[in-house]
């Protein structure tokens, strides 16, 4: 079924481009019908017919290519996309980050959704990858930090509860990623939430002056830096220092190795060592089973993220989990698993 959606999804995402060839090819071919039925009238015979219904397919295929190949036609992915957020067709969902001891909720990653109204739901690893080839992944970040002010305004947190934000490597080389997050954190100051931009280990943030300005801004405002998917890449200590990351997003693919492959589970046990000795905290992602929370916990593992504790979350639906966990700890200290299970 998933398999079967992201079919879907790329045929979604091309389908613009198809229409206007297939609207070029039904034009030339309807006109091509009205020349052979003006023939047809005039000499009173279906002769010839043949020829100029071809000659019009002809046509409409080498208009269709030569509108969809000039550098004026909208790309598909680009089309769909700025479809989106024109009619706010993007949202987020919540995810909980939870202490290792307890699973008490110290924060979340906010993580973006399209609903389409045609195909429904698009996989998030079909329309991210799309937005970056379009050149539409900082609008969609930006729009996505309007809705994240918007909702979070709406409820009570703790002080000092974690906001992580995915953000592009691309986004760091503009300054509107600072104007951004100076306005999130100026409509959720009362709030007094810790914002953490999250940036992938797959792709290499481009050691430009204006990116380290950028970064050395988005520090002085109190904002911290997160190096997701760690494990997954090639970063190195020189990678972390001279980025300033905060935060370790452990990839997931380290989790389901837990008493299975014991050689990732020996590295997993080096990036903490290695993450003490640099200061940073370490948030491992993809915990699914109580077992899994109490190997991490007992290996020194501070924070965990995963369908264990909650899936994502719409903000209603993150609002009643996270009202309930504190109401459960005002009165007593609750296992994580229930807390799973009410997610």
């Amino acid at each position: 079924m998933r398999k079967l959606k992201m079919v879907w999804g790329r045929a979604l995402l091309g389908a613009p481009a198809w229409g206007v060839y297939l609207a070029a090819v039904a034009l030339c071919v309807l006109t091509g019908l009205l020349l052979v039925l003006l023939e047809t009238r005039l000499a009173g015979s279906l002769r010839g017919w043949l020829a100029p219904l071809s000659m019009s397919l002809l046509a409409g295929g080498f208009l269709g290519w030569a509108i969809n190949s000039s550098k004026d036609s909208r790309n598909s992915n680009n089309w769909e996309i700025a479809q989106g957020l024109r009619k706010r067709e993007f949202f987020v969902h919540y995810q909980p980050i939870v202490t290792a001891n307890s699973g008490h909720c110290i924060g979340v990653e906010v993580l973006a959704r399209w609903r389409h109204p045609v195909q429904g739901f698009i996989p998030s690893q079909l329309f991210i990858p799309a937005a970056e080839e379009a050149g539409l992944i900082v609008a969609l970040t930006r729009y996505l930090l309007r809705c994240v002010g918007h909702e979070l305004g709406q409820i009570m947190l703790p002080p000092g509860f974690v906001v992580g934000v995915n953000i592009s490597a691309s986004h760091l080389t503009t300054r509107d990623i600072i104007e951004d997050c100076r306005l999130l954190l100026s409509v959720l100051k009362d709030k007094q939430i810790r914002l953490v931009l999250e940036v992938s280990e797959r792709v290499a943030l481009e050691e430009h002056e204006e990116s380290l300005k950028v970064v050395q801004e988005l520090k002085a405002m109190g904002i911290q830096l997160a190096l997701d998917d760690f494990g997954a890449g090639h970063a190195d200590r020189q990678y972390l220092q001279k980025w300033g990351f905060d935060y370790l997003k452990v990839e997931k693919g380290y989790v389901s190795a837990i008493g299975k492959d014991s050689f990732r589970s020996n590295i997993l046990d080096g990036i903490l060592v290695n993450a003490n000795q640099l200061g940073l905290k370490v948030v491992v992602k993809g915990v699914e089973t109580q077992g899994q929370q109490s190997y991490l916990h007992a290996k020194g593992f501070q924070y965990l993220q995963g369908f264990f504790f909650g899936k994502p979350m719409t903000l209603n639906h993150f609002r009643r989990w996270l009202y309930a966990e504190v109401a459960h700890e005002a009165e007593s200290p609750r296992p994580a698993a229930s807390r799973a299970e009410g997610a």
